[in-house]
């Protein structure tokens, strides 16, 4: 007689028959919200990148608008200077070749200095776009991860997943189903 496949009979109580039909309800209303939680997180998590896509939309479009105001108020003095400089210059130009070629090479000197504060702020932008372009793949990486525990039949067992596994190994859990994973070689 195999003691492993044994089905309810006539003979069985009929208490034992309603207990098992009770705990098969419970199993089914706990695996329902358990699901509906998971999905809350997953529809909650795809909010916060769909936000997040917009947030860094508004900061890559507000960029490059306000990298160009910047660089038009750090330029705007510095040609108004240049241009009263070689006003000044051209003025005084039959007496004064020295004074003209020493304002010449102030106002390149300038020039030059403007320009390269405009490529670091530049460099600046661009380093932070990244770092926000970063983060937003990390969090779009992690939605697949979601959907695949979403997916599983895993639980969370004293901090680490638990699986469903055979029932001959060491189980766990509230049905005793669930085996402990083991952890990562790092």
């Amino acid at each position: 007689m195999d003691s492993g496949n044994r089905s309810p009979t006539p003979a069985m109580p009929l208490d034992a028959v309603k207990a098992l039909m009770m705990l098969r309800s419970e199993m089914t209303q706990r695996e329902a919200r358990m699901s509906a939680s998971f999905n809350e997180q997953v529809q909650s998590l795809r909010q916060e990148v769909s936000q997040f896509r917009r947030d860094i939309a508004g900061i890559v479009g507000g960029a490059s608008t306000r990298i160009a105001e910047e660089a038009k108020d750090a330029v705007s003095p510095v040609a108004a200077e240049y241009g009263r400089a070689v006003s000044a210059t051209s003025a005084h130009l039959q007496g004064a070749s020295k004074t003209v070629w020493l304002w010449f090479g102030a106002a390149g000197s300038i020039l030059l200095m403007v320009l390269l504060i405009g490529w670091a702020v530049l460099g600046y932008y661009r380093r932070e776009l990244a770092a926000a372009k970063a983060e937003l793949q990390r969090y779009e990486d992690a939605v697949p991860i979601v959907q695949a525990f979403v997916a599983s039949d895993a639980i969370l067992c004293d901090g680490r997943l638990c699986i469903a596994v055979d029932p001959d190994a060491r189980p766990q859990g509230e049905a005793r189903q669930y085996r402990q994973a083991k952890p990562r070689q790092r």
